[in-house]
């Protein structure tokens, strides 16, 4: 495909054709006048969940059904967590309407029909899928055209049908390894749009570094809803929002337990024998009303994780030096064990403001980490981690028109690695890595994230703006690491590149590549601090058009000379036809980039060579014939200059402009369908250079500042650019069939991969283009249900991706900077492309009424089986890129063959 050929492009070609096939449009779900339904049939309930526009529920809604003749037939609520269940007398057409002080109501047309036939010992349930009920605040009446599935104005930019969603009844039913549905979703997050800091995870509308409930307490996982949104400082396709649970009004758990044994799983493809495996998880959460506190409730979540699981190593070498050589299998006991819980308290009061108030706890420990493919179990080491939160948030309605949401956190986390063995490391350049992990460090951490923001109605306008701060912390590094030091070997090559010696044989003998130590001062205090400001305005044109412009400015002080500029984003939205809700998107913004603490916690230490970090180039042919092992033996440490990190002059902060075209519509009997292209450029991206490297003119033997060893320079200076299509359903197409898929298609190329990057040749750092070490073609991901009201169920997760690419290297040093990134001659970076990737996972599993009345609110007992990469194809995740190595352009590491997972399910 040309590389000339836009996305925008690909997406109206792709539209077009799309449009112009015969697809199915959403019919009414009336029964045929020639069979009415029997007199005795039940009747579907109509279930939903009921939230205001920035995605919080809404407990207490009034939700009437009317008649035809606009009497209400059946009157009800929405619980503590927003959901609500109607019965209709009949079934037939009805009016749905929910109303809640503050709010505007939302009436929306439905059709009753009978339920579906399951089995006898299945309660009948609805064939319409839950609807989610969107309310908007109190405003001058406009006229607008609706979803009428959703409630949502079809032309607002949360209305997006390019959203990938998972609710909180697709946690229970779906085959989610682990029940960790994070990890699950996080497959439908574009590699593209992730900052140097990774992709955003916002909880409850304020950034987090993890989610602090548990599974069963999770309400909705949703990612891009809005991707132009200057809400927002991630683009949507980088950003992950999780909607948690309120309190409920009354009492309601659930109870999960989960387990796998190696007894169930296949045989690990590169592993000598069966690795033993054993998962444990116990996981819940409570809600109700506070005894003896009106307008009060709390919910409480906990989990235990126990793993007890063998890491697999694949290598080729010799444990130590005279040991005969070949293939290096092990299994390396690698257990983890984690501890969670979280308790809620809220508080309503009136009307218009309630609060709640937070505490969350974690704590995770992992013995030999780090452990697998060509590293071996003395290379490992133990962590531990551990983290408190405090959450604060209050919702309060200043007027009719006018909502505020702020919240504050105080979150204190720490983390401690720990050598499994107090040695020198050990790398053999495409072969093994052993000795010590060389990791020891403490980081103690103590953090505010406050966010505040208002959403104000006013006749065609939706103005919202707020401000947020991230991040204000204090950190400590106590970092020993490399304090022990670092030996590589690297094969020995002749002027014309003819391999003279193995870095094999160089181990065996003694004689390394390059040493490297860190000493000097160990404990760092340093500060990282981020703040933003947005505001953006949704303004309805006409009833079927609108734009919603937006700015938001941000601010680091890892750049503290270089403030960041303001961030323009833009969007637009027009329905094209409301029978089939067909509308066309686009937009486009700028997003800058934010970098996280690494980049500061390395100034902090070699900025000034506080931490003592040194690097000695060595020449195996040259070394004496007992070797340098140690080191000493050949050079004194301490006259080895120190390496250094600094930032560029002229450094600016990197940005991405982002643009993109899609159209969606409805299809079957509430599924929607979206055609989207975008492209990303990405300007003044980081890399890191060597301005010290040895210089050309002298054989890259001696360095321009003889006082340093490397000078790390991180610079701005580098390009990717993109493009991508993708297609994706989300809905019910059926009474059988429900789910939502993403087939995507992608290319992106750059000159960098990133702020730790080096390129081969420090004097040429631009000579580097290629596609992104990340960038695999095509993707698709999906989860699907079929036949879910029925004990004859199925549930299926897809997962599969093209190669990723990869870059062959020699394995030896001929720039002298002690990078090792150095590629055979004529050979471009990621020129070579890895292993597919596909995963299909399966699950049944069913809930049953243990009482008489067998309602959603009587108890249930809940089991399950789920099996996971069914096809037990061969995933391979890691590969030998050292050219000179035995194994090269050999997999050397896996993902996990074919899993089962059993559990069990108490609700009430």
């Amino acid at each position: 495909m040309p590389r000339s050929l836009s996305a925008a492009t690909l997406s109206i070609v792709a539209a077009i054709a799309f449009f112009s096939a015969s697809v199915p449009v959403a019919q009414a779900l009336s029964v045929p006048a020639s069979k009415p339904a029997a007199p005795a049939s039940p009747i579907a309930p109509i279930t939903g969940v009921v939230a205001d526009s920035t995605g919080a529920i809404v407990p207490g809604a009034e939700v009437d059904l009317l008649d035809p003749n606009g009497a209400v037939a059946v009157s009800s609520h929405s619980d503590g967590e927003g959901d609500f269940r109607v019965s209709a007398p009949k079934a037939g057409p009805y009016t749905l309407v929910i109303t809640a002080p503050g709010f505007d109501a939302v009436r929306k047309m439905v059709m009753v029909a009978p339920a579906m036939p399951t089995a006898r010992i299945s309660p009948p349930a609805s064939i319409t899928p839950g609807l989610h009920i969107i309310l908007p605040l109190a405003s001058v009446a406009t006229n607008v055209q609706v979803n009428a599935d959703t409630g949502a104005d079809l032309t607002a930019g949360d209305a997006n049908n390019d959203t990938s969603v998972m609710t909180a009844n697709d946690i229970k039913a779906l085959p989610i390894f682990d029940n960790d549905y994070a990890t699950a979703m996080s497959a439908f997050l574009d590699s593209g749009s992730a900052g140097t800091s990774g992709s955003g995870l916002l909880v409850d509308g304020v950034e987090a570094g993890r989610v602090p409930v548990s599974a069963s307490a999770v309400q909705e996982i949703r990612i891009n809803e809005d991707p132009y949104s200057a809400q927002y400082y991630w683009p949507g396709r980088g950003q992950m929002e999780i909607i948690t649970k309120s309190a409920a009004d009354h009492y309601h758990g659930q109870l999960n337990f989960y387990f796998r044994d190696s007894a169930m799983n296949a045989t690990e493809a590169l592993a000598a024998t069966k690795p033993f495996e054993q998962r444990r998880i116990y996981e819940g959460s409570v809600s109700g009303p506070i005894p003896h506190a009106s307008a009060s409730g709390f919910l409480a979540s906990f989990t235990r994780a126990e793993e007890d699981v063998d890491s697999i190593v694949h290598a080729f070498g010799a444990s130590s030096p005279g040991n005969p050589t070949g293939i290096i299998n092990q299994n390396v006991t690698s257990p983890t064990r984690d501890t969670e819980f979280s308790l809620r308290a809220s508080h309503q009061f009136g009307d218009k403001h309630s609060v709640y108030a937070q505490y969350a706890y974690k704590d995770w420990t992992g013995a030999n980490q780090g452990v697998g493919a060509q590293t071996l179990g003395d290379a490992g080491y133990n962590a531990e981690y551990r983290e408190d939160d405090v959450i604060l948030h209050a919702d309060s309605i200043l007027s009719a028109s006018v909502l505020n949401q702020g919240s504050f956190v105080l979150e204190r986390n720490w983390s401690r690695n720990q050598d499994a063995y107090e040695r020198p490391r050990v790398n053999v350049n495409g072969d093994f890595t052993n000795g010590s992990a060389q990791s020891d460090a403490f980081n103690n951490e103590y953090n505010g994230r406050l966010s505040d923001m208002v959403t104000w109605t006013r006749g065609r306008n939706l103005l919202k703006f707020g401000i947020g701060v991230p991040n204000f912390n204090r950190r400590v590094l106590e970092d020993d690491t490399n304090s022990g030091g670092t030996y590589t070997f690297g094969p020995t090559l002749d002027a014309n590149g003819n391999v003279l010696a193995t870095a094999l044989s160089n181990y065996q003998n003694n004689r390394p590549s390059t040493f490297t130590q860190n000493t000097g001062v160990s404990r760092f205090v340093y500060h990282q601090q981020e703040a933003g400001a947005f505001v953006q305005d949704q303004i309805k044109l006409t009833s079927r058009f609108s734009v919603t412009p937006g700015l938001r400015y941000d601010w680091q002080n890892f750049l503290p000379a270089n403030r960041t500029p303001f961030s323009p984003r833009l969007s637009f939205a027009y329905v094209v036809d409301q029978k089939s809700e067909t509308v066309v998107r686009g937009g486009g913004g700028v997003y800058y980039d934010r970098f996280g603490s690494g980049p500061l916690a390395d100034l902090a230490r070699y900025q000034h060579a506080l931490r003592r970090s040194i690097v000695v180039s060595l020449d195996p042919a040259s070394e004496p014939p007992t070797g340098c092992v140690p080191v000493t033996d050949c050079v004194a440490l301490t006259d080895q200059p120190p390496n250094l990190v600094e930032v560029a002059r002229n450094i600016t902060t990197p940005y991405q402009i982002q643009y993109g075209l899609s159209v969606e519509r409805k299809v079957g009997q509430s599924g929607e369908i979206s055609v989207s292209g975008y492209s990303t450029r990405d300007l003044h991206a980081f890399r890191s250079v060597d301005i010290n490297a040895p210089t050309p003119e002298s054989g890259y033997t001696e360095r321009p500042d003889p006082v340093y060893a490397r000078i790390r320079q991180i610079q701005s200076a580098g390009f990717m650019d993109g493009d991508g299509l993708d297609i994706q359903y989300h809905g019910r197409y059926n009474r059988y069939f429900s789910g939502f898929a993403r087939y995507s298609w992608s290319h992106y190329g750059s000159d960098t991969e990133g702020i730790g990057w080096y390129p081969q040749n420090q004097y040429d750092p631009n000579d580097e283009w290629a596609d992104t070490s990340w960038d695999r073609s095509n993707r698709l991901g999906l989860y699907g249900m079929f036949n879910q009201d029925s004990i004859l169920n199925l549930s299926v997760g897809l997962f599969a991706n093209s190669g990723a690419p990869w870059t062959p290297v020699t394995g030896t040093d001929p720039y002298g900077d002690g990078l090792y990134n150095e590629r055979p001659e004529g050979v471009a970076r990621d020129s070579e492309v890895g292993p597919d990737y596909v995963d299909l996972d399966l699950r049944w599993g069913h809930d049953f009424a243990i009482t008489p009345k067998k309602t959603d609110e009587s108890p249930h007992l809940g089991f399950s089986a789920a099996a996971f990469n069914v096809l037990n194809h061969e995933n391979g995740s890691s590969i030998d890129t050292v050219e000179t190595s035995s194994t090269f352009g050999e997999i050397t590491a896996a993902n996990p063959p074919r899993r089962v997972q059993l559990g069990m399910r108490f609700e009430f």
